[in-house]
């Protein structure tokens, strides 16, 4: 996904995730996330059975990351 789908300040989007759920979505992987202290309100971990990774290129210092 380019955009999060929700960020620690906002109630989460249980409707996103009933739909990923829906579709047997194990890993959100998304971006959009610019600026030094922008990271802190990504949302990242498990969330009902859903991995959720922000993968924005500045976040990972323009490194790749593998991806299993």
């Amino acid at each position: 996904m380019h955009y999060p789908p929700f960020n620690s300040y906002e109630e989460k989007d249980l409707n996103f995730i009933e739909t990923m759920k829906k579709y047997n979505v194990k890993h959100c992987f998304y971006g959009h996330i610019h600026g030094k202290e922008s990271h802190k309100e990504a949302v990242q971990g498990e969330i009902q059975g859903i991995e959720f990774k922000l993968i924005s290129s500045d976040y990972l210092n323009f490194k790749l990351i593998k991806i299993k």
